[in-house]
């Protein structure tokens, strides 16, 4: 007897096309990236959509994996992916402490603020290379990372 799929299941959740947990370990990292990338190559993004799926995904999965390790956490990384139409939706989430970058004086200016690793330089970097981009506490302590990358058709990206 065939498993009935989430759409055949009264009430089921909407299920991702992707969620995966991941030790707070850099090694892993390299896994989110392949397995991001292969969600986006299936949802027929143009392989510059699919490359930056794979450094916003690796980027935002190595700060959940420094700053749980740093926290001397060992609960999973979440990992979701999920295709909606030209749009691939991914979701980070950590048990981590992020600190939140600021201004150090009511005067400071932007270029000298301290873009240190742990001040985000990464963050920049992710909100460059999506369409939507979302940075929220966790419920329970944590931080969430929410991304979109509208895809180009790969027929118009080499138009």
């Amino acid at each position: 007897m065939p498993t009935p799929d989430a759409s055949e299941v009264p009430d089921a959740p909407d299920l991702p096309d992707v969620a995966i947990e991941i030790p707070p370990q850099a090694e892993y990292v390299a896994l989110v990236r392949h397995v991001v990338g292969a969600t986006a190559r299936m949802g027929g993004l143009s392989p510059d959509s699919v490359e930056n799926a794979k450094l916003v995904a690796s980027e935002a999965c190595t700060n959940a994996v420094t700053m749980s390790a740093r926290a001397g956490l060992t609960e999973a990384v979440g990992v979701r992916a999920d295709l909606e139409g030209d749009r691939l939706h991914i979701e980070i989430e950590d048990r981590g402490y992020f600190p939140v970058m600021e201004a150090t004086g009511p005067e400071a200016d932007p270029d000298s603020l301290d873009f240190s690793f742990e001040r985000g330089l990464s963050l920049p970097l992710i909100q460059g290379l999506v369409d939507d981009f979302e940075l929220s506490p966790r419920e329970g302590g944590g931080s969430v990372v929410r991304m979109t990358i509208v895809g180009t058709p790969p027929e118009e990206a080499q138009g």
